[in-house]
């Protein structure tokens, strides 16, 4: 019993570490109401099994190699807004083009964060009478250039990895608002596992806009695709549309039809 408490424990450990950065030992005994000798022991075995780097008086999150989160089926790590942006560029601009296009004049727009969804927000400058909704401080800001744009920000708590704002108040400052479309950006597009991100209050946010949405669009280049983060938004039959590049291979539009999504390629 001692050791599935331990495991539990440890489970959640790394939950705050995700969310956080950062842990110390003091905090994490009153939260477990165990001592700091427990926690200590706690962290000397997940810093063995390379889950985390123990610092004096708690834990920091493990740093690792930004390129190899791309690669594999499991993503672990979230790369930086900045880092994200150099990877797969073309692609990226490409699927925010053909993603543009489905935007209809006068319509009501949630704009998700990401450098993908970035890629949309640059493609706007020719849209009329659009009234955006985004819970991205670095989309608020380029929206400030494009005509003929409403923008509502959400509040929240200022995620410095990402430029997201989450948790309760932005979720709040949804409540009365409804859009025709969603777009949302994503670390990993499973059809057994659903799409996924690497942070759990960006994902319960996600999840938040999802019911406020008549249409939920994901753009997401080829390298997403096969591979699973860490928080689940929602389940692959939940999507209407995913936009994404020509290097996807084509056993995925298969697959999609038969689970009921469109699948868009950008050329």
């Amino acid at each position: 019993m001692a050791d599935i408490l331990a495991e539990e424990r440890r489970r959640k450990i790394l939950e705050r570490i995700e969310e956080e950065g950062t842990v110390k030992t003091s905090q994490l005994a009153r939260a477990f109401s165990v001592s700091e000798v427990t926690i200590r022991r706690d962290l000397q075995e997940l810093t063995k099994e390379g889950k985390l780097e123990k610092v004096h008086g708690g834990a920091v999150a493990k740093e690792k190699d930004f390129e190899s989160s791309y690669h594999g089926e499991t993503i672990t790590f979230e790369p930086s807004f900045q880092e994200k942006s150099e990877v797969n560029r073309e692609e990226k601009r490409s699927i925010g083009k053909k993603a543009s296009t489905l935007i209809k004049d006068g319509s009501s727009v949630f704009i998700g964060t990401g450098t993908t969804t970035m890629q949309i927000v640059k493609n706007l400058n020719v849209k009329k009478g659009l009234t955006i909704v985004t819970n991205s401080l670095n989309h608020g800001l380029e929206l400030t250039r494009t005509p003929e744009v409403e923008v509502l920000m959400t509040g929240g708590e200022l995620r410095s990895n990402t430029s997201a704002l989450v948790g309760p108040i932005a979720k709040h400052s949804l409540d009365e608002l409804y859009v025709d479309t969603m777009f949302l950006g994503v670390n990993g597009i499973s059809i057994e596992q659903g799409y996924t991100v690497p942070s759990l209050r960006e994902a319960d946010m996600a999840r938040r806009v999802t019911k406020m949405s008549n249409e939920v669009i994901i753009v997401a280049d080829y390298s997403k695709f096969g591979k699973v983060s860490h928080a689940k938004i929602g389940s692959i039959d939940d999507v209407d549309t995913i936009v994404t590049d020509d290097g996807l291979g084509s056993s995925y539009q298969t697959r999609l039809s038969e689970v009921g999504v469109e699948l868009l390629i950008a050329g």
